[in-house]
C-alpha cells in the first residue's frame, strides 16, 4: 500500500482521539479504583513474573483470569503510577488505533470483494468506508470501554482481533514467507485476544469465517495449520484458565435461574440493545432486566427475527456483509449469558460488535452503489447521524468523569441495580449523610443481599451510628461470604472491641493484617487492644469503609 494510503486511517485515528479529549481529565471509577488504586498488583514492577508465567490464573485477583490485560496495565503503571491520565491516554490510543485498523481492513476487504472498480465506484466505496468507520468511532456506546480504565480489555481484544484479521488479507499460502510470518502474527494475536478477555475466542473464530468466506478457494493445507494453531492457542489457554481459576466466594446464577430462562431472556436483552446502538440515550453503566421490561416479549422475538433475516440476506449478497454479519455474533454470544456472567448486559459487550455493525453498513451502502440515489440517502443518513452521536459521546464521557458522576446518573437510568445503589450509598456516607447512605444499602442489599463490599460498606456506616451489635452481625455475614476481606476483618474487630469482646477483636484485626499488611488502621487497633487485653475495652474503634 502505498504511503498516502495510510493519510487517511491517520486522520480517522486523530478525529477520534480528539473526540474523546474528555476522558483525559478523568479520575479512576468503579473497578479501576479497585484494580489500580487499592488492590495494589498492578502498580508492583515485582508481580511482573506471576504475569508472564500465567501464574495469575491461580490467583484471587479482579484481573487474574486475563494476563493479557493485566500486561498492558502494569506497563502503563510502570510509567504513570497511580496517576490515571496516563490510562486513559492509552485507553483513547487503542480506540483510535482501533478505528485506524478498521478502516485499513475495510479497504483490503473491499479490494478482495471488487476487481476493476472505476474512478467513481473507488470513490464510493472509499466514501462509504470513511463513514461507516467513523460510525464506530463515534458511536456512544464506546464510551464505556474507553472511558472507565478497567474495561479497556474490550479494546484490547478488538485490537487483536483486527490485527487478526489484517494478518490474514496479507496471508499467502503459496508463499512460504507469507504463510510462516502472516500465520505468526496472526495465531500471537488470537492468542493475544483471549488472554486479554475470554471473549477474545472471538478473534480465532472470526479468522475461520474469514477464510471461509473470502479465501477458501484457496490451497487448504497452509490455511488449516494457520487457523489450526490459532484454534489450538485459544483453547490452550482457555482450558488453563478455566482449571487453574481459584475457588471464588461469589456463585454466579444463570440468568432468571436456569439455562432454560435465559433462553427466554437473552434475546429479549439482544433486542434491547439493538435498540440502544440506533438510538443511543438513557445508556447505563449497570443495566438490569428491569431495563428492557418496556419491549414485550413477542415483539422481542419479531425485531430478533426481523433483524436475523434481513442478515441473512445481507450476507448472501455481501461477502463483506458476511464478515460483519459473523463479527457481530462473535463478539455478542461470547458475551452473552449461556455462561453465567457477573453482569448480564453492558455496553463494552458491544464494542467489537460494532464493528462488525461497521462493515455491515459498508456492505449495504456497496450493494446500494447501482442505485445512486439510494446509495446517496444512506450515506448522507448516515453523515447526519453522526452529529447526535457525537453530541451523546462527548456528553456520556462526562459521566464517567468521577465516581459521583457515574453513580448518580446509573442510580437515574438503572434505579433497580444494587450496584448503583451500594456506589450511590458510599457517596452519600462519604459527605456524611449517613442516614441516606442506610436507606441506599438497604435498598442494594435487599436486592443482592449477599454481595461482600456492600454489606462491608453498610455495617461502616451502622457503626457510624453506634448501632454496634447490627454492624458486627453485618460484617460476620460478610466474612461468611468471603473471609479473605480484609476490610469486613478489620471493622468486625474494632466493632467487638468496642462491645468489650477484646480477645476475638483481636483475633479478627490479626486476620485483617494477615491477608492486608499494609493496613495501618487495623495495626493501630491491634496495638491497643493487645495493650488494653486484660481491661475494659471502652475506646472507639475508627471503621474502615
Amino acid at each position: 500500500m502505498k504511503t498516502t494510503g495510510f493519510l487517511l486511517p491517520l486522520l480517522l485515528a486523530l478525529v477520534t482521539f480528539l473526540v474523546y479529549g474528555p476522558s483525559l481529565k478523568s479520575d479512576f471509577v468503579y473497578d479501576a479504583q479497585l484494580e489500580i488504586l487499592e488492590e495494589g498488583f498492578i502498580t508492583s514492577p515485582s508481580n511482573l513474573p506471576d504475569v508472564l508465567s500465567l501464574k495469575v490464573l491461580g490467583m484471587p485477583l479482579l484481573l487474574g483470569s486475563r494476563p493479557g490485560q493485566l500486561l498492558y496495565l502494569m506497563l502503563i503503571a510502570s510509567i504513570c503510577g497511580k496517576t490515571p491520565f496516563g490510562y486513559h491516554l492509552c485507553s483513547n490510543l487503542l480506540h483510535a488505533a482501533n478505528v485506524a485498523l478498521l478502516f485499513i481492513l475495510l479497504r483490503r476487504l473491499i479490494a478482495a470483494e471488487f476487481t476493476g472498480l472505476t474512478a467513481d465506484g473507488a470513490g464510493k466505496a472509499n466514501w462509504a468506508a470513511v463513514v461507516v468507520t467513523l460510525i464506530f468511532a463515534l458511536h456512544p456506546i464506546a464510551v464505556e470501554p474507553v472511558a472507565e480504565i478497567s474495561y479497556s480489555s474490550s479494546l484490547l481484544v478488538t485490537l487483536f482481533t483486527l490485527l487478526a484479521l489484517l494478518a490474514a488479507t496479507a496471508f499467502r499460502p503459496d508463499q512460504l514467507r507469507s504463510t510462516l510470518s502472516m500465520g505468526s502474527a496472526g495465531t500471537l494475536c488470537a492468542l493475544a485476544a483471549v488472554m486479554s478477555k475470554e471473549s477474545g475466542i472471538a478473534a480465532a473464530l472470526s479468522l475461520v469465517v474469514y477464510w471461509y468466506v473470502f479465501r477458501r478457494a484457496e490451497p487448504r493445507q497452509p490455511w488449516f495449520l494457520f487457523l489450526g494453531s490459532s484454534l489450538l492457542v485459544t483453547a490452550l489457554f482457555l482450558v488453563a484458565r478455566f482449571y487453574l481459576a481459584p475457588p471464588s466466594p461469589t456463585h454466579f446464577d444463570y440468568l432468571g435461574g436456569s439455562i432454560y430462562q435465559v433462553f427466554l431472556i437473552q434475546p429479549h436483552l439482544w433486542v434491547y440493545m439493538m435498540g440502544k446502538l440506533i438510538w443511543p440515550l438513557s445508556l447505563s453503566a449497570d443495566y438490569t432486566p428491569e431495563n428492557s421490561d418496556g419491549i414485550p416479549l413477542v415483539v422481542g422475538y419479531a425485531v430478533l427475527a426481523a433483524v436475523v433475516l434481513a442478515q441473512d440476506w445481507l450476507a448472501n449478497r455481501s461477502r463483506i456483509g458476511a464478515l460483519g454479519v459473523a463479527l457481530y455474533w462473535l463478539g455478542l454470544l461470547t458475551v452473552s449469558n449461556f455462561i453465567p456472567l457477573y453482569r448480564a448486559l453492558a455496553d463494552r459487550f458491544y464494542y467489537l460488535p460494532l464493528a462488525g455493525i461497521a462493515m455491515q453498513l459498508l456492505a449495504l451502502l456497496l450493494i446500494l452503489q447501482k442505485s445512486s440515489q439510494a446509495y446517496r440517502a444512506l450515506l448522507i443518513l448516515l453523515l447526519v447521524a453522526l452529529i447526535p452521536l457525537t453530541f451523546l459521546t462527548f456528553q456520556r464521557q462526562q459521566v464517567f468523569a468521577n465516581t459521583i458522576a457515574l453513580w448518580t446518573d446509573t442510580v437515574r437510568v438503572s434505579p433497580t441495580s444494587s450496584t448503583a445503589l451500594a456506589g450511590y450509598g458510599l457517596i452519600l456516607y462519604q459527605r456524611g449523610q449517613v442516614d441516606e447512605a442506610i436507606l441506599e444499602y438497604e435498598k442494594a442489599l435487599k436486592i443482592t443481599p449477599n454481595t461482600v463490599k456492600p454489606l462491608n460498606n453498610y455495617g461502616v456506616a451502622l457503626l457510624h451510628q453506634g448501632r454496634i451489635e447490627e454492624a458486627s452481625a453485618v460484617f460476620r455475614h460478610a466474612i461468611s461470604l468471603d473471609p479473605r476481606m480484609a476490610a469486613a476483618q478489620a471493622n468486625l474487630g474494632a466493632a467487638l472491641a468496642r462491645q468489650g469482646q477484646v480477645e476475638e477483636a483481636i483475633l479478627h484485626l490479626q486476620e485483617a493484617l494477615r491477608l492486608d499488611p499494609d493496613n495501618l488502621e487495623a495495626r493501630q487497633n491491634l496495638a491497643t487492644e493487645e495493650a488494653r487485653l486484660h481491661q475494659p475495652a471502652t475506646e472507639k474503634q475508627s471503621p474502615t469503609p
